[in-house]
């Protein structure tokens, strides 16, 4: 199958968006063109940075950047502000994944391994998911806690 591609107008109402965003402190939006997102992907994307207390190390701050695909749309700015909330959504989600624990263990760790929706909350993920980065590199035995799910049964 050939590769996917897809074309839309000029992204100045969301660049303009972009430049004039703030959230919260430790967060940086950026929005770059042709951005080579890995596994093959490229395109127009929001790179959402975050310095945010490392979930497993809480006494360490880590930087993470979360690249949000651009839909190729030619929306207004009520629809390009809206689409960024809900950006900022997801990365919250994510986060929330990431420091929500029952017992002192993730109750609902981001899947990170390639071809997962690191925004999709499973409701069991598994030691492999919570330590496999985006890129298919798994830190094995890097998320001890994770040996079974919070909540989950025996």
């Amino acid at each position: 199958m050939p590769a996917i591609t897809q074309e839309a107008p000029d992204a100045d109402v969301l660049a303009g968006l972009v430049e004039r965003l703030s959230y919260r402190e430790g967060w940086e939006f950026l929005l770059v063109n042709e951005m080579d997102r890995g596994q093959g992907s490229k395109g127009t994307t929001l790179v959402i940075t975050v310095t945010t207390p490392d979930s497993y190390q809480p006494d360490r701050l880590t930087s993470v950047s979360h690249y949000m695909l651009v839909p190729p749309a030619s929306y207004n700015e009520r629809s390009w502000r809206k689409w960024l909330f809900d950006q900022v959504g997801l990365v919250e989600q994510h986060e929330r994944m990431e420091f929500f624990r029952i017992d002192g263990r993730p109750a609902y760790p981001p899947a990170h391994g390639p071809g997962n929706d690191p925004y999709l909350l499973l409701d069991y993920g598994t030691a492999e998911d919570a330590e496999t980065s985006f890129r298919g590199i798994r830190a094995e035995g890097s998320q001890p806690h994770l040996r079974q799910p919070a909540g989950g049964g025996d």
